[in-house]
């Protein structure tokens, strides 16, 4: 009787490396990113969790990991791309204005575009302010979306102090405050108070208001 030698074993396949499923589609980071302004804005930072933004993006928790190192790095990215989405851009719209009034409606109808496609932008903004106070890690990324406005209401006042538009004894530190405190306001509005139609016709008495024609 004759025995068979063993066949011998196949080496293992090596395990690949590189991307863990579900990352590899082009906006799985911009669902992460809308997944997570809609849970930190709806939870809050302390409760919100990096699984349950996996859950509400559709993605697995490790794809989460691929793109952020974890919650902190996720959260300042979100800051910066809600900056980009919200404060930049209605900025910018506004430089081209030639008027105070035209500058603040070019800066508000930006926002009521954004705020009329995705309304986590609004909610998450106002939601960042309360998670600042609570977690002072936080408080410089977060304030510097009020430095981006306060910046530019005051730039805006002073042009038209010069442009004869607002008398040259205008108190600018007071004027601004009262302005970024109604803008701030209208932002907590758009995410959690009204419908994009209200925040539309809020923006328009605001502008009349700004014009001196609101009385």
């Amino acid at each position: 009787m004759t025995t068979r030698s063993p066949r011998p074993k196949r080496p293992a396949t090596p395990r690949r490396r590189g991307r863990p499923l579900a990352t590899d589609g082009p906006d799985a980071r911009e669902r992460i990113l809308q997944a997570a302004r809609q849970e930190f804005s709806e939870v809050g930072y302390e409760r919100t969790s990096l699984t349950k933004i996996a859950e509400r993006a559709g993605l697995t928790r490790p794809a989460i990991n691929y793109h952020f190192s974890g919650k902190e790095s996720l959260y300042a990215a979100l800051l910066d791309s809600t900056r980009d989405g919200v404060s930049t851009p209605g900025i910018k719209e506004a430089a081209s204005a030639t008027t105070l009034a035209g500058r603040f409606s070019a800066f508000l109808e930006t926002a009521v575009r954004v705020n009329a496609l995705d309304r986590s932008y609004a909610r998450f903004i106002a939601a960042s302010l309360l998670d600042a106070v609570r977690h002072p890690e936080l408080e410089g990324r977060a304030q510097r979306q009020i430095a981006d406005v306060r910046a530019f209401v005051e730039q805006s006042l002073r042009t038209a102090i010069a442009d004869g538009e607002v008398p040259a004894d205008c108190d600018v530190g007071a004027v601004t405050e009262m302005l970024v405190a109604m803008l701030w306001g209208m932002g907590l509005y758009a995410g959690f108070v009204g419908t994009p139609d209200q925040l539309k016709s809020a923006v328009t008495q605001f502008e009349r208001l700004i014009e001196g024609k609101l009385w």
